[in-house]
C-alpha cells in the first residue's frame, strides 16, 4: 500500500513539473488584442487551479502514507519520536 501511495505521489510530481512547464511557456507568449489577453488569462487560471488541485492532493496521499508508516509503531506500543 504504501509503494502504491509513493508511486501516486512521483505521478502528482510528474504532472507538476509538466503543469509548471507549461504556466512558464504560456507566460511568455505575446499577446496581440484584448480577446488573446482574455484567452491567455483563462488559461493561467486553469492550470493555477490544477497545480493547486495537485498540491492539495498529494498533501493527503503523503499524509495517508505517513498514517499508514506509523501504524505499526502503534500496534507495537512503542511510542514515535515524533508525538
Amino acid at each position: 500500500m504504501i509503494k502504491q501511495i509513493e508511486r501516486q505521489i512521483r505521478d502528482l510530481q510528474k504532472e507538476m513539473s509538466e503543469v509548471q512547464r507549461e504556466q512558464a511557456s504560456l507566460r511568455l507568449q505575446p499577446c496581440q488584442g484584448d480577446l488573446e489577453i482574455r484567452k491567455k488569462d483563462e488559461k493561467l487560471e486553469e492550470l493555477h487551479k490544477r497545480i493547486k488541485s495537485i498540491n492539495e492532493t498529494k498533501r493527503e496521499l503523503e499524509r495517508k502514507r505517513q498514517d499508514l508508516i506509523a501504524e505499526p509503531l502503534k500496534k507495537s506500543g512503542r511510542e514515535s519520536p515524533f508525538d
